[in-house]
């Protein structure tokens, strides 16, 4: 019993790590893709890629 206990507070501690570390990967990341695709335009003012094809 007491090896349970002592591997159930090392996953808390491995996730007490993990978690904070993961959102800051993955929210620099998405930071990341919001710069790449918010800078380009087109000539007429929209963004690329919003539309295809002729308008109607």
């Amino acid at each position: 019993m007491g090896l349970a206990v002592i591997s159930m507070i090392v996953l808390v501690v491995i996730a007490l790590i993990a978690v904070p570390v993961l959102i800051r990967v993955f929210g620099a990341a998405a930071d990341r893709d919001q710069d790449q695709s918010g800078g380009e335009e087109e000539e007429n003012g929209e963004k690329q890629g919003m539309r295809s094809g002729p308008r109607r």
